[in-house]
């Protein structure tokens, strides 16, 4: 998992650099000649920055260049891009001569580019690592962690978690096997006894579990593997136990200094989770834009016939437990959650949802842009905001997920989408809330890109046809 994160980081500072050597040579060829040419051909300013892409490319690969990127103080940050930028000038000398092209080069051009690219890019990496650690890593790119291990172990393993910590993980806190009744060791909070532990993974963030015991100690580590991966919970085991009979894909992973075999229920590859995501940015950029458009027609009649906000919004749950306001176009009238208690005798769902086919709570309006999908627009903006995703599960209430047993929180092992499986299956309609659970699980369990596309394909198909959510 770290190991994918890594590739990650790595990918997007070498788009950062790519963006900053563009700046650079614009910025240079403009101080020299105050145009982006310089009397050259457009041919042959754009093969010189095809050079330079390709310099840096080949650093990448060669040098990897960000080792250790969060851990660097701003003067090594300094350092690392004067070297890369020798290399960068090193092997750019290099194909030009080759290309029998260095005569033409001018000088200056590239010892300003040389100058402002050092700038930029140190400015740039500052600034991305400050977002990463004080905006995204406290956010929905958190590895909240649970450590199981002893009490003689707990003070060191937090400690040097701590010092070689990974930009993103959160200790969330300690479950100790043996007798203990401190509140917490090395600024860590005991969260829990191990008999409690399950309920505790169940009803909180928690997306993966360090277990770092002694061989002396005797607990049922494969029923536990087994059962938090039933919760769709990624388990890092510091001990050697590759013959268990563990369905769950393994990989291996590093906890601080420490080495570990994770046990999770589905791996993605580096390229899965990236293709992915882009599908996402892609597809919330234009339902936004389209969203824009509708927002424009819709809040007259909406608001003409239910005075109020135009925009619904909900503290729902999801990946691992997250809480996130969801937002949506209002389709129901502003009372709609006190008269919800009113109607829970007539619920239509076997479980822990609420649904019914003619709820009064739904106007006019709401009811037409139900059927179409319409009130679902907002929500891209949850997908761009990386809360959501196109294509995932359905994300339920707190009060839904309050109810949860562990199996349930299966389905939360994942982000939550727009539109799922289910939605499409054709069973859309189904009153059995273990019904959509299977349904979500099929999908974790077999999930893939093209599975994604197909979803989505179908999803337009549902929508055309009036079959959206009522």
């Amino acid at each position: 998992m770290e190991a994918k994160q890594m590739q990650l980081q790595n990918f997007f500072i070498f788009i950062i650099d790519c963006i900053c050597i563009l700046i650079s040579y614009v910025i240079a060829s403009y101080i020299r000649f105050g145009n982006l040419w310089g009397g050259y051909s457009r041919a042959i300013v754009l093969i010189r920055l095809g050079i330079l892409f390709f310099s840096i490319t080949i650093i990448y690969f060669i040098f990897n260049p960000n080792r250790n990127f969060f851990q660097r103080q701003a003067k090594q940050e300094l350092f690392s891009v004067i070297k890369n930028t020798l290399f960068l000038g090193a092997i750019v000398t290099m194909v030009a001569f080759l290309m029998q092209d260095a005569q033409d080069y001018s000088r200056l051009v590239y010892l300003y580019f040389c100058c402002i690219y050092v700038a930029t890019s140190c400015v740039c990496h500052q600034l991305y690592k400050r977002y990463m650690i004080d905006i995204y890593s406290k956010g929905i790119g958190t590895r909240n962690i649970l450590i199981l291990t002893t009490e003689d172990r707990a003070k060191g393993l937090c400690e040097n978690i701590q010092e070689n910590n990974s930009w993103n993980i959160n200790i969330k806190g300690l479950i100790l096997v043996d007798d203990n009744t401190l509140p917490e060791i090395s600024g860590i909070p005991v969260v829990c006894d191990y008999s409690d532990m399950m309920e505790y993974v169940k009803k909180n963030v928690v997306d993966e579990i360090f277990i770092h015991l002694s061989s002396q100690i005797k607990l049922p580590i494969k029923k536990i593997i087994k059962e938090l991966e039933t919760m769709g919970i990624t388990v890092n085991l510091y001990i050697n136990v590759f013959d268990m009979e563990i369905t769950a894909q393994r990989e291996l992973e590093r906890i601080g200094n420490y080495y570990a075999v994770s046990f999770a229920p589905k791996i993605r590859s580096f390229k899965q989770i990236f293709f992915k995501r882009v599908m996402d940015i892609f597809g919330s950029v234009v339902g936004l834009m389209i969203t824009a458009v509708v927002t424009v027609f819709l809040a007259p009649v909406l608001l003409a016939e239910s005075p109020g906000p135009l925009f619904f919004s909900q503290i729902r749950v999801g990946k691992n437990g997250r809480r996130f306001r969801i937002y949506k176009f209002r389709s129901m009238y502003m009372d709609a959650e006190k008269r919800k208690k009113e109607l829970m005798s007539q619920n239509e769902m076997e479980g822990f949802m609420f649904k019914m086919e003619n709820d009064p709570r739904v106007t006019k309006v709401g009811k037409f842009i139900r059927k179409t999908s319409i009130d679902e627009l907002p929500q891209f903006w949850n997908i761009l905001k990386g809360e959501m995703s196109l294509v995932g599960t359905r994300p339920p209430t707190e009060e839904e997920f309050l109810q949860y047993e562990g199996y349930h929180k299966r389905r939360l092992s994942t982000t939550p989408g727009l539109t799922g499986l289910w939605q499409v299956s054709g069973r859309s309609n189904t009153k059995n809330f273990e019904e959509i659970v299977a349904m979500d699980i099929e999908y974790i369990d077999n999930w893939s890109l093209k599975e994604d596309i197909i979803i989505l394909f179908k999803t337009i198909g549902v929508v055309l046809k009036g079959k959206g959510a009522s």
